[in-house]
């Protein structure tokens, strides 16, 4: 099945964040502790939810939990412009 590269960004995130049992609120604190990022809640969740986003936001939060490694399936993807 295919998906949008933004959804896939989106579900990306969240399993990252869920598999660590990340809340939103400990997301946007290590945002600002790490990387300088000041975020509220909400405005994360408008971000993750809208899919509005670039790849630095991506990687930023990738880093921030602390994920070393991504994989991604990338014969799942499909970039519907």
């Amino acid at each position: 099945m295919a998906i949008k590269l933004d959804e896939y960004a989106k579900n990306k995130i969240r399993s990252e964040m869920k598999m660590r049992s990340i809340t939103t609120e400990k997301m946007c604190e290590l945002l600002n502790e790490k990387l300088g990022v000041k975020l509220k809640e909400q405005s994360f969740n408008n971000k993750i939810s809208r899919s509005n986003f670039n790849v630095t936001f991506f990687f930023q939060c990738m880093y921030a939990i602390g994920v070393k490694n991504i994989h991604f399936e990338i014969e799942d993807i499909e970039n519907k412009l």
